[in-house]
This record gives C-alpha cells, sequence and structure tokens, in this order.
C-alpha cells in the first residue's frame, strides 16, 4: 500500500508561485550574462601619474583639464552660496565663510590639476618626460 499522507502535508504550487519563480531565474540570468558582458568589456586601466611618453598622455591631459573644469564649478557654486549666505544671515556668518573657504579651496585644487595637465600635454609635444618628474 503507498503511503499518501506525505502527499496530504506538500503544498502544491499555484501558477503565481511558478510565475515568480520562472522570473527570479529569468533575472538571476539576465544578471549573470550582465555580469559577464561587463567584465569582458572593460577598458584598459590609465596610471594617471605616469609621464612615461608611451602612454596617452593626451588622453591624460583631457582628465585633468575636466577634473579641473568640475572644480571650477564647484568654486563657482560655492561663490555664490556665500553671495546668498552673506545675504540671509550677514558677512559674518560661519556658513558665509565657510562657503569662501570651499571657493578657494576648489579654485586652488583647479589651478593644480591645470598645472597637471599641462606637463602631460608637454611630454606629449617633447615626447619625454618633464626633468621634474624623472
Amino acid at each position: 500500500m503507498i503511503d499518501l499522507s506525505s502527499r496530504r502535508c506538500e503544498k502544491r504550487k499555484g501558477h503565481g508561485d511558478q510565475a515568480i519563480t520562472l522570473s527570479r531565474r529569468s533575472l538571476l540570468l539576465c544578471c549573470l550574462i550582465v555580469g559577464v558582458f561587463t567584465g569582458c568589456a572593460s577598458t584598459e586601466s590609465i596610471d594617471l601619474d605616469s609621464f612615461d611618453p608611451s602612454h596617452n598622455q593626451t588622453e591624460i591631459a583631457n582628465y585633468y583639464r575636466n577634473q579641473a573644469l568640475a572644480m571650477r564649478e564647484k568654486a563657482d557654486a560655492q561663490a555664490t552660496a556665500a553671495v546668498r549666505y552673506e545675504a540671509l544671515f550677514g558677512p559674518e556668518a560661519d556658513l558665509v565663510s565657510g562657503a569662501k573657504s570651499l571657493a578657494h579651496y576648489y579654485e586652488q585644487t583647479a589651478q593644480e590639476l591645470e598645472r597637471v595637465a599641462q606637463a602631460h600635454e608637454a611630454v606629449n609635444r617633447n615626447k619625454r618626460a618633464p626633468a621634474a618628474v624623472r
């Protein structure tokens, strides 16, 4: 005789549960495929500190110029905030001095990044590392 008691305790999966299971499997498969393609499609990394003429110095210089531009945008935003804070809270407010300090810091950082970009461009023009870097 067959014991049917174990079958009584089993819960039957409805169509909704099956659809959820199928959706999860599809999602897992998609994530796996995307992960594989992302890993395979990664580009060659660039050593941004390298002044080796064999590296793409133009690309490195462009990176530093873009970073300098971003710092200048942040400096402008902080300078604008300082003006607004001054109008709201007065010239002696901590927010005003903090915003001005940040604007100054961002501008200094932008100037330094611009100097680095110029050094990389010089390497590209001369096809040799600058004397100070060797």
